[in-house]
């Protein structure tokens, strides 16, 4: 018994010092994370109640998940309340998109639609009241962006629609060089999806794979160089394409509805923007998509790359260990991007 009360003393201090080292470590990448701290993460979503299967912001919410804060209003949009009227001269903009649009892994004031806000209220005669509505939700794609907008988007009176895709949101040979390369990792299939969800609850699991991940940056654009060859090759799915451009047309239908105007991005991937060469066509495709339904196509592939090699090493223009969501420069790069068109289109004045 007095060996027995031994170990089980030792085991019970093991565990406890354990149990602190973990706690003063989350703390601390809780800290590093944007946004005020919080021990706990709150899930943010709720079911649609129009649309089964389909998540969306629980108005009012406030809180972290999955490593960024979240202020959602009342229209359940992220960001500051949005009067439903515009003021005497407003220009309005509704920004549709996923994660990207959203602004995942940044903090508010670091999402393109906050920052297209700012830059746009100085290219502007001064005074111009200005607001851009973030309508960016983790995980929409063509459809729900086409859901979003009649929702609630129409009803914001918006001058302007931009709608920035992904490209994970169609198929594509970079998609499946994404899926190939970074997702089907030895480690990550050794843990089932819950295991990893609940892991990803904890900002230590989410530092740990953020720095795996970066470390595996050279290595894993080694292999996507390697494997997008024969992908590149491959038949385009012409029926996906043409449902992302039904999705366009009915939303570009409902924005002229409501006297809007509309544009269409699309994110570029890290390996776009970091190899010597990669494959257009994703691009290529949807600027024909959008030039088929008379729809301003803004092409940022080539303004990341360019400002990534302004410096020696590259610029860093995502997120650390992500593949496709910017940091803070990165969306700046789209914001201005979007500025850019709507000086060039005069749009401001017709709003007038």
């Amino acid at each position: 018994m007095p060996a027995l009360r031994t170990v089980l003393r030792k085991a019970s201090i093991s565990a406890a010092a354990l149990l602190g080292m973990f706690v003063i470590v989350e703390t601390v990448t809780r800290t590093l994370e944007p946004g005020p701290f919080s021990f706990v993460d709150h899930n943010p979503y709720i079911e649609h109640p129009s649309y089964p299967g389909i998540v969306r912001h629980r108005p009012g919410f406030e809180g972290r998940w999955d490593g960024t804060w979240y202020q959602i209003n009342e229209l359940g949009l992220r960001g500051p309340a949005i009067p439903a009227s515009p003021l005497p001269g407003e220009f309005r903009v509704v920004a549709l998109g996923d994660s990207c649009t959203f602004g995942k892994g940044v903090a508010e004031q670091d999402t393109w639609p906050r920052q297209l806000e700012g830059l746009l209220a100085a290219a502007l005669p001064e005074g111009t009241p200005v607001v851009v509505a973030n309508l960016g939700v983790n995980g929409y794609s063509g459809r729900t962006y086409e859901q979003m907008f009649e929702d609630v988007g129409a009803g914001l009176n918006p001058d302007l629609v931009v709608v920035g895709y992904n490209l994970n949101d169609f198929p594509n040979a970079i998609r499946a060089v994404d899926e190939f390369v970074f997702r089907n990792r030895k480690a990550r299939r050794m843990l089932s999806q819950d295991l990893r969800d609940a892991l990803g609850r904890t900002a230590t699991y989410r530092w740990m794979r953020q720095t795996y991940y970066h470390s595996r940056r050279e290595a894993d654009w080694k292999n996507a160089e390697a494997f997008a060859g024969g992908v590149a090759d491959s038949a385009p799915d012409d029926e996906a394409w043409l449902e992302q451009a039904a999705f366009l047309e009915s939303i570009r239908d409902q924005a002229h509805a409501v006297g809007a105007q509309m544009a269409v991005f699309l994110f570029p991937y890290e390996s776009q923007v970091y190899l010597d060469s990669f494959d257009s066509a994703p691009i290529d495709r949807l600027r024909e998509s959008c030039a088929t339904l008379d729809l301003p196509f803004v092409d940022l592939a080539e303004e990341f790359r360019r400002a990534a090699r302004q410096s020696d090493p590259p610029r860093e223009l995502f997120l650390k260990g992500d593949r496709y969501h910017p940091n803070r420069e990165g969306y700046r790069i789209v914001a201005e991007g979007v500025v850019d068109l709507i000086v060039e289109r005069q749009w401001a004045r017709t709003a007038d």
